[in-house]
């Protein structure tokens, strides 16, 4: 029998809300890994406008004003493309900290669509947490 809930070993890190976004670049808030080994970030992605694309990658700062953000090597997504017929996936993509630059423990998911609006959303987890249980200040609600 398992114990532990997912709640308290996942700690929801930074989000973007289901919306109908607009051609823009969006960015969730920083996120601390210095309390994480690991993190995993979750994009949905729904209806996609005439020729939209869609591109996800991880930045890492060193600390959660963005100081000298640049983004992590091999954290992005392969481009969605209305055209390729990428509306309705979900894409993830996980980070372990010994590939962050040392120093760097502050992480955020840029979203960049590009040329028509896209229903789309995201969520990051802390997860192999080095101190439990993890916070839980951004979930409105936990049914365990």
């Amino acid at each position: 029998m398992y114990t532990v809930e997912f709640s308290e070993v996942h700690q929801v890190g930074a989000e973007l809300y289901p919306d109908n976004m607009a051609a823009a670049v969006h960015q969730s808030a920083w996120f601390d890994m210095s309390i994480h080994h690991r993190a995993a970030c979750i994009l949905m992605v729904g209806d996609m406008g005439q020729g939209a694309t869609v591109d996800l990658v991880l930045q890492e700062a060193s600390d959660n004003a963005g100081t000298g953000a640049v983004n992590i090597a091999g954290k992005a997504i392969a481009q969605l493309t209305q055209a390729g017929g990428d509306g309705n996936d979900v894409c993830i993509i996980e980070l372990r900290t010994e590939e962050m630059t040392p120093g760097f423990d502050f992480v955020r998911a840029v979203l960049t669509i590009a040329n028509a609006a896209v229903d789309a959303s995201l969520i990051t987890f802390g997860i192999v947490n080095r101190y439990a249980p993890v916070a839980t200040a951004l979930v409105t609600e936990i049914v365990a």
